[in-house]
């Protein structure tokens, strides 16, 4: 049995990324749901928790906290980018990490980019950082930025259903493999 922790970044008082009335916060959670639900109905031999399933606030070092004492197998964090880019990245800690930690980043990145290509995403590659949650937690971790809430094209992505259903569809996938995670089978 796998424990997975989502993290949707951002919650309450911290809005993260706002452009036009849209903040950060709101579609990290939308997506982190999505990828919670796709993983619970069609893989199995897994536990999920989320590190907020609700607007509310959650320290970073509380994020980690909760990933490291519920000792998980994997930690996910969801974000959007700002700042004048367009397109899709994923990060591991800037420090040392594990090749595990590598291979599951390149893993779900991949899924996820297949996923959406018809949308024509940029892939900005694979970034690293020194970002608290990647920092902190001690299992293998990886940070999501999906696309950039400043850019009129990735905003519209992100509003269109059929996009954040097939990129949660793609992370999701990309977890259920890295972690090996067996499928349900459905008997009629």
């Amino acid at each position: 049995m796998k424990l997975i922790v989502i993290d949707p970044g951002h919650g309450g008082h911290d809005t993260g990324a706002v452009y036009e009335g849209y903040e950060e916060k709101n579609f990290t959670l939308l997506l982190s749901l999505k990828v919670r639900d796709y993983l619970l109905s069609s893989f199995k031999d897994m536990e999920i928790i989320l590190t907020r399933t609700k607007d509310v606030f959650v320290s970073l070092g509380s994020r980690a906290r909760l990933a490291n004492d519920k000792k998980a197998d994997f930690f996910l964090s969801m974000h959007l980018n700002a700042g004048g880019g367009t397109g899709f990245e994923s990060y591991v800690f800037s420090g040392a990490i594990s090749k595990e930690t590598e291979k599951y980043r390149e893993i779900i990145h991949e899924h996820a980019l297949n996923a959406i290509k018809k949308f024509n995403v940029v892939d900005r590659g694979f970034k690293k950082a020194n970002y608290q949650v990647l920092r902190e937690t001690k299992m293998p971790a990886i940070l999501i930025e999906s696309l950039f809430i400043d850019n009129k094209n990735d905003l519209e992505l992100l509003n269109n259903a059929e996009f954040t259903n097939e990129l949660s569809k793609g992370i999701a996938e990309g977890v259920a493999v890295a972690l090996a995670l067996p499928k349900k089978t459905l008997f009629k």
